[in-house]
């Protein structure tokens, strides 16, 4: 499918409520971008800047005109205080490739306010992309070279220069140097042009990243990394000694032993550094023999050694029931006096530090959680403690057991992250088993993924947990208080309720006591299942029965813009982002993983 990007940008006037004239303009906060290929999925943030329209609160308030047929709005999100809306954007009509002229229209009603609107227009200029055969290469020291491809994707106005770079002298491009060119012509546009990569040879013990861009101005073709496409090349060194545990130079140290994940507690900031220094002797024997840095490269600078490493990876499943005798016991190495796992960030030992880096799961599974405690850490009782700023994709929990007896008015619990803090994101995740709040404490936020969520979000994830808390409890998420929490193309579907005598909150999906906060977006949770009818962020029509959620058997239905989100963030929507399998008409949807 060929065609061109579009960029959006768009201006209004508002007239205020009908008691007091006023006027608010409406002003793009960011452009969107609709990408080519797969032109959907983009997003938009728009200011009111005059006064608060607490009524626009959904896709309905928001209308789109344009020359370009098949672009609509289909999801709104508001900020806490709804001044600033985000529109996502589908496209699902013929490509283009001229510019067209788009106008978007708003209309809020209700709680006071009648607005009207005066809308500006702005053209879609088009901008295109680079087009390469391989994303990532590996490379070894004093092998030889590798090649690529590179060509555009739609047709230029007139010659494209592709400008091809990279930022490590340890590999270069074109024979020898580290930046090369090529000319591109309105007749062989497509076609592909050869791309050489070859090692460096040093006396150094490391091994080297290496990021190729690919750069396209002129032509119509913009000349900025909207216009570009990156290839990873990574050199294993010959002379390096110890065991290698980043074998991929992804950066990420690799993990295949419950030890192993245990050493994360060590190194929360995932560089590899602090990991192997034996705290108790834990981590030492975890990664014995260890090559410099872990194995994670170099990525150019003058010093040569290891730039750090970025987090962790699975390279295997992982049962926490050590003994394999199919309950938890003594004789597993978690057992902890009958506590189970201690989480990892922010409790007891680790000095209340969240973990912060990357931790990605490979499509593998962690079975067997289990943790039976009645302390009074105000953090999380999980897999992970709590997370700020960071990642966890691709990994899934089964047979979780949380169960959680304390005092503390703070506590929060889940399957996977106790507390998710500002900058962390779960993307790909999936659980499966119990969270249990055993007794009467004053306030807690129990979810069968995450806990509380500040300021984070949840994407292409979902939850088979019989989450039975306290009071402030969701499917999904238990609790959202301080800031903005997003979930994407979600669900859950475990069973969800609440002991508070007083004041119970369950939520099907999850609860906030400001709407506001939580920005859901075509996300649902089984009524039939969950037992619950409502959930904080979403109309009840989110809610579906349970032959709802498992009819469809495409990305099609309620699951229509389940393919219009860039879940690897490289800032397109493409095969890479198709997350989900949708089964039979008589299941519930599973990730591809």
């Amino acid at each position: 499918m060929r065609g061109a990007k579009g960029l959006l940008a768009l201006v209004a006037l508002v007239a205020g409520a009908p008691a007091v004239a006023q006027s608010a303009a409406i002003t793009a906060s960011s452009p969107a971008t609709l990408e080519q290929g797969n032109l959907r999925g983009a997003t938009v943030s728009v200011t009111l800047t005059g006064t608060t329209y607490a009524a626009a609160a959904n896709t309905s308030h928001f209308t789109l005109a344009t020359a370009v047929p098949g672009l609509t709005v289909y999801s709104v999100g508001f900020n806490s205080g709804r001044t600033v809306a985000t529109l996502r954007l589908h496209y699902d009509g013929s490509d283009f490739n001229a510019a067209a002229t788009i106008a978007v229209t708003v209309a809020a009603a209700g709680s006071g306010h009648n607005a009207a609107l005066t809308t500006g227009t702005q053209a879609i200029a088009p901008a295109r992309w680079v087009n390469v055969s391989k994303k990532s290469i590996a490379l070894t020291e004093g092998l030889g070279a590798a090649f690529y491809t590179v060509a555009l994707e739609s047709p230029p106005t007139g010659d494209v220069t592709v400008t091809i770079t990279s930022d490590n002298a340890a590999v270069t491009v074109g024979g020898g140097a580290t930046s090369t060119t090529f000319t591109f012509t309105t007749q062989d546009w497509d076609t592909g042009k050869y791309v050489g990569v070859a090692p460096g040879t040093d006396a150094d013990a490391v091994d080297e990243l290496a990021l190729i861009t690919n750069v396209a101005s002129g032509g119509g073709y913009a000349h900025s990394t909207a216009a570009s496409r990156t290839v990873r090349v990574t050199v294993n060194d010959a002379e390096q000694t110890g065991t290698d545990y980043d074998a991929d130079d992804d950066g990420l140290i690799e993990i295949s032993t419950h030890a192993q994940l245990n050493a994360m507690r060590w190194d929360l900031d995932g560089n590899g550094v602090s990991v192997n220094s034996g705290h108790s002797g834990t981590s030492t024997s975890a990664f014995a023999g260890a090559a410099a840095g872990m194995g994670c490269p170099d990525g150019g600078d003058a010093n040569e050694m290891p730039d750090g490493c970025l987090g962790y990876e699975l390279t295997a499943n992982i049962d926490l029931d050590t003994n394999g005798n199919g309950s938890a016991d003594a004789g597993d190495a978690y057992w902890r006096g009958g506590q189970g796992w201690d989480p990892i960030g922010e409790v007891g030992d680790q000095s209340n530090t969240p973990y912060t880096a990357i931790f990605r799961g490979n499509g593998h599974v962690i079975s067997n959680l289990y943790i039976n405690t009645s302390g009074s850490l105000a953090w999380g009782f999980s897999l992970l403690g709590a997370l700020s700023g960071a990642r966890v994709e691709s990994l899934g929990l089964s047979g979780v057991s949380v169960t959680v007896s304390t005092t503390t008015s703070t506590a929060n619990q889940a399957a996977f992250v106790g507390r998710l803090l500002g900058g962390s994101t779960l993307v790909g995740v999936y659980a499966q088993g119990s969270v249990t709040v055993s007794n009467t404490v004053v306030s807690t936020s129990d979810g069968g993924l995450v806990g509380r969520c500040d300021g984070s979000g949840v994407i292409a994830s979902y939850t088979n947990i019989d989450v039975r808390g306290y009071d402030s409890v969701g499917g999904l998420i238990g609790n959202v208080e301080n800031n903005a929490c997003s979930i994407g193309i979600s669900y859950a579907r475990g069973p969800v309720s609440a002991r508070s005598p007083s004041t119970p909150f369950p939520r099907g999906l999850v609860y906030s006591n400001l709407s506001g906060l939580v920005n859901v977006g075509d996300s649902y949770w089984d009524r039939q299942t969950t037992g619950q009818t409502t959930s904080t962020g979403s109309p009840n029509s989110d809610g579906k029965t349970t032959a709802e959620l498992q009819a469809p058997t495409a990305a099609a239905g309620i699951y229509a813009y389940w393919d219009d989100y860039d879940l690897d963030g490289d800032g397109r929507i493409d095969a890479d982002d198709d997350a989900w399998n949708f089964g039979q008409a008589n299941q519930y949807p599973t990730l591809k993983w």
